[in-house]
């Protein structure tokens, strides 16, 4: 299969995702408990690496990991929560280093 088709048909698949968060009321539940997790997990992670001299986007996304693996753990989190929410916090580098620069 070429490099297009695979693109197409990569496509298709996280079009098909998306569509399910945001038409289905599975979806949107899935995706309300999702951004609950979220945005508690990320505030408690910014903190820990704002402590460390000289973070890297290496230490963040290790720092995700685990501290993912020890909060599913505690909150007993489905594996799809537990891999979409180390996804998402490790997506939020980009912000967390502009954040970083300016102090």
């Amino acid at each position: 299969m070429g490099r297009f088709k695979k693109g197409l048909v990569l496509g298709g698949i996280v079009g098909a995702g998306l569509m399910w968060l945001n038409a289905t009321v599975k979806g949107k539940e899935y995706r309300a408990k999702l951004i609950a997790h979220l945005e508690p997990l990320y505030n408690e992670l910014k903190e820990s690496i704002m402590k460390l001299e000289g973070p890297t986007r290496e230490m963040w996304d290790a720092l995700v990991e685990r501290a993912v693996e020890e909060y599913s753990a505690k909150k007993e989190l489905a594996v799809d929560v537990k891999n979409n929410l180390i996804r998402e916090l490790q997506k939020r580098w980009c912000k967390l280093e502009k954040e970083i620069r300016n102090g």
